[in-house]
């Protein structure tokens, strides 16, 4: 028999794998249970509905996104590289995920405009990315006298972003190589 932590994770693993392929809105309870394997009121002692669940959902994959963006770019000691190396890391997550795109640029343009703490978690792992590009420019020296780091963060935050969202409906990394071509411009 499982635990109830293990159930829990089960179900909200269920959950993020079909949210993030399926999408939100064509993503039922009945289907989140039945692939989970467990009871209705199983699903509904853990989260109080699938709004909840949807929550749970961006905060661990947020987490999670960030794990993975820190561990990639653990060795790399140069701000620049670091930088120039997140532009390699969101590439390859969209060869791995097969171009599908940022897991909460799709659930921003899927959950209800009134769903504010939904748009609060999509905003807040966005930001946070962007802050992390502002603190490794902070240590940084750079030879660019027409933009203020902070204005270099925004600018960088954007291709990428940018990049990322081209790439999903491309299909390939061609705007992501050419984002990170503009990066280096930017930077060196």
């Amino acid at each position: 028999m499982k635990s109830t932590e293990e159930v829990k994770k089960n179900i909200l693993n269920t959950a993020a794998n079909l949210f993030y392929k399926q999408g939100y809105n064509s993503t039922g309870i009945n289907q989140i249970i039945e692939e989970s394997e467990i009871a209705r009121a199983s699903l509904y002692n853990h989260f109080k509905s699938k709004s909840d669940l949807l929550h749970a959902y961006l905060e661990d994959a947020s987490k999670k996104w960030f794990d993975e963006l820190y561990k990639y770019i653990a060795d790399t000691e140069d701000p620049k590289e670091k930088i120039l190396k997140m532009f390699d890391f969101r590439m390859e997550r969209q060869i791995v995920n097969q171009f599908r795109g940022c897991p909460f640029i799709k659930a921003g343009a899927e959950i209800a405009q009134n769903d504010s703490l939904s748009f609060e978690i999509v905003d807040r792992n966005k930001m946070t990315f962007r802050d992390f590009i502002l603190a490794i420019l902070t240590d940084m020296k750079t030879d660019n006298n027409n933009l203020s780091k902070i204005e270099i963060a925004d600018t960088l935050y954007m291709l990428l972003e940018g990049a990322t969202v081209t790439a999903s409906f491309q299909k390939n990394g061609e705007m992501m190589q050419r984002a990170k071509q503009i990066a280096k411009k930017l930077l060196y």
